[in-house]
């Protein structure tokens, strides 16, 4: 779970037999009245940010449970017309209704539950410190205001957080799985994928090397407190390399080429000559 670096490693896993989960795949909607992220074409979820990522955890084990009320109305252009009801918390989550919503939360809840109690082993990757905060629910929002025609320029409010909120927030994550998974590892790591653009007064350069810098140190520091959590160099192996060699064109999404490399790296440390597709 995490940015769109974790999509890259999902891929890199899945083909090397390895079952990856949650299987967004089955998430039951109806295309004429829902559009759930990027499915059936992309079988991934972006969640930035250690917020959105422990507050997915506590959603799905039932320790947070999104009000009914809970959405955002706008308007956007979609196969029902132009009157959509937005969650606030999962990026490009839209219906045609409050009920059909919930309906698609409640499937999305219920299979990343599915997921969570299969899995064996447990991937974080974190990407960002800038977030947005929903005035509402004091949560964190799933993505910057008006993403792909979304809501969120009044709703929400920009919050740079630093090391202690999000030490707290992978600590608490960390602790959660720890609860219904002790002897599962878990493995965490700094998405090496660039900001686009930023929403402080300063350059986007700067404002991307101290988020990823804050979120190095939180890492670093829950790995040293907390037995078999481990810490993926994912972010060190790409920048060190360079950018011409380790970027496409975007200079910010890693190359396939570098992701296979650091996944066979993960494999070299982790996996046993026997992994294999099923309990690994």
């Amino acid at each position: 779970m995490g940015s769109c670096f974790a999509q890259e490693i999902r891929r890199a896993l899945t083909s090397r037999q390895i079952a990856c989960v949650p299987s967004y795949r089955y998430i039951s909607f109806d295309p004429t009245q829902a559009i759930v992220d990027e499915l059936p074409r992309q079988e991934h979820m972006n969640f930035y940010n250690t917020f959105t990522v422990r507050l997915q955890v506590e959603q799905m084990l039932g320790l947070w449970d999104q009000a009914h009320d809970d959405w955002w109305q706008v308007k956007k252009r979609a196969p029902w017309g132009p009157i959509c009801f937005q969650d606030p918390y999962r990026r490009g989550n839209f219906a045609k209704s409050p009920q059909v919503l919930r309906e698609v939360i409640e499937s999305i809840n219920g299979e990343m539950r599915v997921g969570f109690d299969a899995a064996t082993a447990f991937i974080f990757t974190f990407g960002m410190t800038e977030v947005f905060i929903n005035k509402s629910s004091g949560k964190a929002a799933a993505q910057k205001p008006l993403y792909r025609g979304g809501g969120g320029m009044q709703e929400t409010t920009l919050h740079v957080s630093g090391f202690q909120e999000n030490y707290a927030n992978v600590m608490a994550t960390v602790d959660m799985v720890r609860q219904h998974k002790p002897d599962a590892p878990i493995i965490l790591t700094v998405s090496p994928v660039a900001l686009a653009r930023t929403f402080q007064d300063m350059d986007v350069v700067t404002a991307s090397t101290e988020g990823k810098s804050v979120l190095r140190a939180v890492l670093g520091q829950v790995c040293r407190e907390r037995d078999n959590v481990h810490y993926l160099p994912s972010f060190e192996l790409v920048t060190y390399r360079g950018l011409a060699r380790s970027y496409r064109e975007d200079l910010r999404h890693v190359k396939k080429s570098v992701v296979e490399e650091i996944v066979e790296q993960f494999f070299n440390a982790y996996f046993s000559p026997s992994a294999s597709s099923r309990g690994n």
